[in-house]
């Protein structure tokens, strides 16, 4: 198929800059619609016009914005088309002609119910399909649109941020220091290999939930005490001279986004979508123990801080002045290792693996965020992701006793 529009398209973005976020919400609606998405390159188009938004500095807000907003409408519409003609659907063209796209989407809805819908945002052949499947199965509207929008939150950032980050790197390609690259690798490596070892491992000594979760309250009481006895000071100093030359303008920006998934909106978002998936299988009561264990959570990261007392590396007026532990750190950690928790029961070893990276790299990020913000030592970090895991472990333990119940 011809694409050479793409590059008239891109050169005419560069020279009105301006129509690059209404483009974006267009490219974005047409990739969800049925149909269109099938055809139409829309990550590869998405991916060029975040480069082009990130090259020309343009503020990612407003782009994630359009971008959320076009996904939001295009989900939208697919899912009226399916609730409107129902099985008729199946024998209008090019349906009738492409029976398998449908059939694709009925076996994927029936497996995962509303899940679908926010894993179909995500998987390319049936992206644009599963709204309007959701419509033809009925999939009651007061579902439907909540989850659309919420699953749209996360996606906006899925597919735009590599090409605006990629167009931003291109611009400032001469300043990227050795250490930003080792710190990646270093991320998406550990990210990767950690779930296959500790699979492999507690298979092979038979390891409970139980054991981790002894485990990880060992650990917190480690670092705790290890803090207050001074052992993290050297640490902390080492790799806050070490981190110095990140300290740029392009570096602190994203990282200032990052830092948001730590954020009590976002993580809400989270906890709010995960309670529509319990809902939509009548496990409202499984959410109890979220609510209480982030209570308890947040209860014990002040405390903490109130005890400890540790003062922040750069002190900001808009912050608290306790350092230890990273508050944003923990929160992402226990919602994350929840909701990883929470999907990767009863799935193939292969999705395991893929959810489990996917939650340890998001984990990773959002505590480099607040080390390369100078807001935390790294002591701090370590702290919240130990915390965060004790508390996670809790609440799903605490959720498994009550199925059992």
């Amino acid at each position: 198929m011809d694409h050479s529009y793409l590059d008239t398209l891109h050169l005419w973005l560069q020279s009105n800059i301006i129509w690059v976020g209404p483009v974006i919400a267009l490219v974005a609606c047409l990739e969800s619609l049925a149909v269109v998405g099938i055809v139409l390159p829309g990550v590869a188009m998405l991916f060029a016009l975040g480069a082009i938004a990130g090259a020309a500095e343009l503020s990612i807000f407003p782009i994630l914005a359009w971008a959320f907003a076009g996904a939001v409408i295009g989900d939208g519409l697919s899912f009226l088309l399916g609730y409107h003609y129902h099985e008729n659907l199946r024998r209008v063209w090019p349906f009738k002609s492409h029976p398998q796209w449908i059939a694709r989407g009925d076996g994927f809805f029936e497996q995962y119910g509303v899940l679908s819908v926010v894993i179909g945002r995500f998987v390319g052949p049936i992206r644009p399909i599963i709204p309007a499947v959701a419509g033809m199965m009925n999939m009651r509207p007061v579902y439907f649109f909540p989850v659309n929008f919420l699953s749209a939150v996360g996606w906006a950032p899925v597919y735009l941020l590599p090409g605006y980050f990629t167009g931003a790197a291109l611009q400032v390609h001469d300043q990227i220091p050795d250490q930003l690259i080792k710190i990646f690798v270093t991320v998406i490596a550990v990210s990767v290999l950690l779930p296959v070892i500790a699979h492999y491992l507690g298979k092979l000594l038979r390891l409970s939930l139980s054991f981790y979760l002894i485990l990880s309250l060992v650990l917190c009481i480690f670092i705790i005490s290890s803090n207050v006895a001074g052992y993290f000071d050297l640490l902390n100093r080492l790799f806050f001279v070490w981190l110095a030359p990140l300290y740029q303008p392009w570096v602190v920006k994203a990282m200032e986004w990052l830092t948001l998934m730590g954020s009590i909106p976002f993580l809400a978002i989270l906890i709010i979508g995960a309670w529509l998936w319990q809902y939509r299988f009548e496990k409202t009561l499984q959410i109890m123990p979220v609510i209480a264990g982030s209570v308890f959570m947040a209860v014990s990261v002040w405390g903490i801080k109130y005890l400890v007392d540790s003062s922040r590396p750069v002190m900001a007026m808009s912050l608290d002045p306790y350092s230890f532990p990273s508050g944003h750190t923990t929160a992402t950690t226990f919602v994350v290792t929840w909701i990883v928790g929470t999907l990767a029961i009863h799935k193939p070893l292969k999705w395991q693996w893929i959810i489990s990276s996917l939650g340890l790299f998001t984990m990773f990020m959002e505590g480099l965020s607040r080390l390369f913000l100078h807001v935390h030592w790294i002591g701090d970090v370590i702290a919240g992701i130990s915390i965060g895991l004790f508390w996670a472990l809790t609440t799903i333990l605490w959720q498994k006793m009550k199925e059992n119940a």
